[in-house]
């Protein structure tokens, strides 16, 4: 009886059910989120970050491609068209008259727009820039008869067996942008550095007027001016063609841009050529204050007031010797540097003045990268022949 228990325990051992096989996950790319679009002369730039993570929060190894989708879609008839010139604010007309128009909802433009272009797996490293993916469209900016037109994109990523839910959508209303600025200089000043350009005349895209708004400064070798949206270093349009940069010490490179519109999205025009300059302390310290010249036995004291800044190397003592008796008509036979290696202390001694002789002191402050202050000076000093 024992035996044949055991052995229908090891039969219904034997004869349990596996569970169904299940269908493998699918790696479904994590949908983009931070699609930018721009305008740099005639080209519409967009720039989003590399895909890296699936919708579960993993790592996405393997992108097969992505695929840029776009619509366009022209200023309906019943809206002028009016002029190419600034509308209300500054902001330009075309923009401003399609402001009035919604744009298309997620559904609406999955149903509507048009695969225009896929960055495939293996190109992906050369359309990176930085730890963006990088595209450049060059759409027309005008329908035939003339009409802006506004181009909405999107992107999506494909993985190896699904791919992501739509980008968030972006628009843009190209403008008749001016060709770059011409003849920058920068110049190094003590409050900062000077930059001065002309400005363009003539439009990038063939119009005969380019839509300018203001300036944008760039500062940076070209490495800085690779990314497809570089940030300038103004806040707001530059609406001069000059302006004053304060960077830190050190040798600067610059370059600027014609702005049709601020955005975003931003509108502008292809970079300048670049200009150089080396910034560096051109700001002398204070004058010293309180000079006094005190006539000791063959010798003259000098006292002053310490100068108070945090990058201050030290002072210069000149000693001026002049002929004559008349201290109204005295006459300048020379000035001497005392102190070659300046001294530190609020104080020097002059140990070698020749009796019987007038002589005049001046007192500078020299600073670390040696810019040197103005002369505090004492007036003219006696030294008697005996004591």
């Amino acid at each position: 009886m024992k035996r044949f228990s055991a052995v229908l325990l090891v039969l219904a051992i034997g004869c349990g059910k596996r569970g169904d096989p299940r269908p493998p996950i699918p790696i479904i790319p994590q949908a983009t989120s931070d699609l930018v679009v721009t305008q740099r002369a005639n080209r519409v730039l967009l720039s989003w970050s590399y895909p890296s993570l699936t919708t579960a929060g993993r790592s996405l190894t393997e992108p097969r491609r992505v695929v840029v989708y776009r619509y366009s879609e022209p200023l309906p008839p019943v809206v002028s068209t009016g002029s190419a010139g600034p509308g209300d604010a500054g902001v330009p007309r075309p923009i401003a008259q399609f402001a009035s128009i919604p744009g298309l909802a997620p559904a609406q433009f999955a149903k509507l727009s048009t695969r225009i272009e896929s960055i495939e797996g293996a190109n992906m490293t050369s359309a990176t820039v930085g730890s963006r993916l990088a595209y450049e469209d060059a759409p027309p900016f005008r329908t035939a008869a003339g009409q802006p037109l506004r181009y909405t994109y999107a992107v999506v990523t494909e993985g190896m067996s699904a791919k992501s839910e739509l980008s968030n959508l972006v628009s843009i209303v190209p403008l008749d942008v001016a060709v770059a600025p011409m003849s920058l200089t920068a110049s190094a000043q003590p409050q900062g550095v000077e930059l001065r350009w002309t400005a363009p005349s003539a439009s990038a895209t063939g119009a005969e007027v380019p839509v300018i708004t203001g300036y944008n400064i760039y500062r940076g070798g070209g490495d800085a001016m690779s990314g497809e949206l570089p940030q300038p270093i103004n806040t707001t349009a530059v609406t001069d063609t000059n302006f004053t940069d304060t960077p830190p010490y050190g040798e600067h490179e610059y370059r600027v841009t014609a702005v049709a519109a601020s955005g975003p999205p931003r509108i502008e025009s292809d970079p300048s050529e670049p200009a150089r300059a080396n910034f560096r302390d051109l700001i002398a310290p204070t004058t010293p204050s309180g000079l006094q010249a005190l006539v000791e036995t063959s010798q003259i004291r000098l006292i002053w007031d310490p100068v108070d800044a945090a990058d201050l190397a030290g002072y210069n003592v000149y000693r001026i010797e002049a002929a004559g008796h008349d201290v109204s008509k005295l006459h300048e036979t020379g000035r001497l540097l005392f102190t070659p290696g300046m001294t530190t202390a609020a104080n020097f001694l002059d140990t070698i003045p020749a009796p019987g002789l007038l002589f005049r002191y001046e007192v500078t402050s020299v600073d670390k990268s040696g810019n040197e202050s103005a002369a505090a000076k004492t007036g003219w000093v006696l030294v008697p022949k005996t004591p």
